[in-house]
């Protein structure tokens, strides 16, 4: 992403308000694009000016961007980004399909009627994030060079924003995600689950260890994370949470996210079939289960899903080692 930095650069002092910037802006791209390509971290075939009059930015041909530390890679066939001349740290990146994707050494296809990101930035030298944006209309993502999708959507939202104290509130969610097809059935076999999940929404506010910019040397971590609610609807079952966690260095939970649902037996028949509570807890949890749901005032059961020393209990019930988030740089 250097050379969007150097782009923008360019533009918050002005040089883009003629042509004449503009191919500026390109120039400065396409330097910044073979720079990245020197130190093996991306490139591409062409930039050329873009926007004029009323917009300044760069189209880019064949663009890709390499992350070697974490095995990634993104490429797409074209993108364009340009911002407003009267708002020049606003930026608005449209990329074209199909776009390739490496992800932990694995590689993916993403295509998309639509797929556009946003960008906010601050003033400094290391161009500081403040708002950032990704909508995806109708994505499928496909294993390799499979004609299937092993995901798809009817739209994925995200949208992270600095608050005054430095943490990022985000809001995000997809509807209709669609799962490859056989895989309900062999990860929660008897559970009655679709292939589709209807909703998944995140309201949470998130901490980092550095301050997210363009320029940053390296990718902030997440060291906590309040969540604020996340709700998912799937096979007719609906399943909220919130609470909050902290992350260690070593990318370990510490804290409690309550579970609350309406449809405690069926999610307990999920999580037996899919190997994430052993058969021999089921009649303590269900007791349980059963218990709360009398309790409460419509019927929802509320359990804790607390994380401690590297551990995981629901409940009173233990549920062994806790998954490790991934780890700090």
């Amino acid at each position: 992403m250097r050379w969007l930095g150097a782009i923008t650069a360019l533009a918050a002092l002005g040089a883009a308000a003629s042509w004449g910037g503009g191919t500026l802006l390109a120039r400065q791209a396409a330097e910044g694009f073979a720079r990245l390509a020197a130190e093996g971290r991306g490139g591409a075939a062409s930039v050329t000016a873009a926007g004029f009059p009323l917009r300044i930015g760069a189209e880019v041909t064949a663009p890709a961007l390499d992350f070697p530390e974490a095995g990634g890679r993104w490429q797409a066939p074209s993108a364009e980004a340009a911002a407003p001349l009267w708002a020049p740290l606003d930026w608005r990146i449209a990329a074209s399909t199909p776009q390739k994707l490496t992800l932990a050494g694995q590689r993916f296809t993403l295509a998309a009627t639509d797929s556009v990101a946003t960008l906010g930035l601050g003033i400094g030298a290391a161009l500081p994030l403040r708002r950032a944006t990704l909508t995806l209309d109708t994505p499928r993502l496909s294993a390799g060079d499979a004609t299937a999708p092993a995901l798809a959507a009817q739209d994925v939202t995200a949208t992270a924003t600095r608050a005054e104290d430095g943490r990022w509130q985000i809001v995000a969610g997809a509807r209709a995600l669609a799962l490859p097809e056989g895989l309900t059935d062999s990860l929660a076999p008897g559970a009655g689950l679709p292939d589709v999940i209807e909703t998944v929404t995140v309201d949470a506010t998130a901490s980092l260890d550095t301050p997210a910019a363009l320029m940053a040397e390296r990718m902030p971590a997440l060291t906590a994370l309040d969540l604020t609610r996340a709700h998912l609807a799937w096979g007719g079952r609906a399943l909220d949470a919130r609470g909050a966690i902290t992350i260690d260095a070593g990318g370990r939970p510490e804290g409690t996210i309550t579970l609350s649902t309406k449809d405690w037996a069926a999610w307990l028949q999920v999580a037996v079939a899919a190997g994430l509570v052993e058969a021999k807890r089921v009649p303590v949890l269900a007791t349980l289960g059963a218990y709360l749901a009398q309790q409460s005032k419509d019927g929802a059961v509320e359990v804790p899903l607390a994380f401690a020393q590297g551990r995981m209990s629901l409940g009173p019930v233990p549920l062994g080692r806790a998954p490790v988030l991934v780890q700090r740089q």
